[in-house]
């Protein structure tokens, strides 16, 4: 019964694809096949019969190779690793598995099998080698997208730096917690964050950087005051009996012309001074040609009736489709494999977990964490920003108190926030 599966063994062997030979504890190898001999390059010399001595004497380029085995027999333990091999000028890269062989309750032997996998390992090189090269061509592509948002706006671009800081502090706060991210997930969160406002770049910059709430209309509403109160002056000269009648319109015009000084740019306007926004917008004013005319146009009427910032309805939704141009944007780059989600998460981080947010109203679970946690420091860094023309800075505190009243909407995520928080990220 031994001879039988001694034989079969021996047939086992040889007519496997991998090469194998059997080593006993004292060093002799005790069995082998032929595959062995041709991966190690010893057709015309057999394996049989030596000892690991005189195989690791023939080349010392293959000491990895055979103390991997040495360290196996010695320890009597399984080992498992991929080795080069130097065979003649060739290098090869075997996978190599030794394991105790056992004759019922005793270690007899160890198996060493062995298989040539020198084109995976080269294709693996190549492939590692176009991953290097693909995430180099997206870190310059980013650089260059954010340089032109930089070039354009610097407001937008000093946002984005200062949230890529965000992100990347916060993820080494989660790896001190033991909470380590996937080497992709941690490229596509930060990739998102510095091209989450690439869209902008389509936007126009007197709404995109809209300093007050007339912008650049403002000198059309001042000269037409000061038209309208050479007019009243003319007026006085002409026909004294009107004078006090446009003495009177003088001083009221001036005293409107200081208040929309004030108004064009406050950072927010309560009702009452919207009724009187209302109130002035019908003053009758006289221009150069004599013709009667309202003080303020329906686009100044609705522009000094904003309550908080400085846009308009309007001017609003052509700033709020940047998520949309981000991400066709994006799409159109075809990021795929590892880098398939940045599309979705640079232009999903206006979107509100209550269904509130734009451009899809998408909510709740639709909405990945790493998006929540994008949208949350772009709401703090909107909030902290001291280089805004259009409003002044909050502390920190302050700003995380408006985001927790967000959380306490159903817009933000609590625990997202309250872990960035913790995190100290934000300094």
């Amino acid at each position: 019964m031994y001879n039988i599966d001694k034989q079969l063994f021996a047939s086992f062997i040889e007519n496997t694809t991998d090469g194998i030979f059997v080593i006993g504890y004292d060093g002799t190898i005790r069995m082998d096949n032929s595959v062995a001999s041709e991966i190690l390059g010893l057709e015309d010399d057999l394996l049989y019969g030596k000892t690991m001595v005189e195989l690791i004497t023939r080349d010392e380029r293959n000491d990895q190779f055979f103390e991997c085995i040495i360290e196996s027999v010695y320890n009597k333990q399984k080992v498992s690793k991929v080795t080069p091999f130097q065979r003649g000028d060739k290098k090869l890269y075997l996978r190599l598995v030794v394991s105790p062989l056992r004759d019922r309750l005793e270690d007899i032997a160890a198996v060493v099998m062995f298989s040539d996998i020198t084109e995976l390992v080269i294709l693996a090189d190549k492939n590692h080698n176009l991953n290097e090269r693909l995430l180099k061509v997206l870190n310059n592509f980013v650089t260059t997208m954010i340089d032109a948002v930089d070039t354009r706006s610097p407001y937008n671009a000093t946002h984005t730096k200062k949230m890529v800081k965000y992100a990347t502090a916060y993820i080494e706060y989660l790896e001190k917690k033991g909470e380590n991210l996937p080497e992709n997930e941690k490229i596509n969160i930060v990739s998102s964050v510095w091209l989450h406002d690439l869209g902008k770049l389509v936007i126009p910059l007197e709404v995109l950087d809209k300093p007050s709430r007339l912008a650049d209309k403002e000198e059309d509403v001042f000269h037409r005051i000061e038209v309208a109160i050479l007019c009243e002056r003319i007026r006085i000269l002409e026909n004294p009996d009107e004078g006090d009648e446009a003495r009177e319109k003088i001083k009221k015009l001036e005293e409107v012309s200081e208040f929309i000084k004030k108004i064009n740019v406050a950072g927010f306007i309560d009702d009452e001074t919207i009724e009187k926004v209302k109130e002035i917008a019908d003053i009758q004013c006289i221009d150069s040609k004599g013709e009667i005319k309202p003080l303020l146009n329906d686009y100044e009427r609705e522009a000094l009736m904003v309550q908080k910032g400085t846009l308009t309805d309007d001017e609003r939704k052509i700033v709020q489709s940047h998520v949309v141009h981000t991400y066709e944007m994006l799409k159109k780059m075809e990021f795929e494999g590892d880098f398939a989600e940045i599309p979705e998460w640079a232009g999903m981080h206006h979107e509100y977990l209550d269904g509130t947010g734009y451009p899809n109203g998408i909510k709740g679970d639709e909405i990945p964490w790493q998006v929540r946690f994008i949208t949350i420091i772009d709401v703090y860094d909107a909030l902290t920003a001291d280089d805004r023309p259009y409003k002044p800075p909050m502390t920190p505190e302050k700003a995380f108190g408006i985001l927790r009243s967000m959380c306490d909407e159903g817009k933000l995520d609590r625990d997202i926030l309250e872990d960035f928080i913790a995190s100290e990220a934000w300094k």
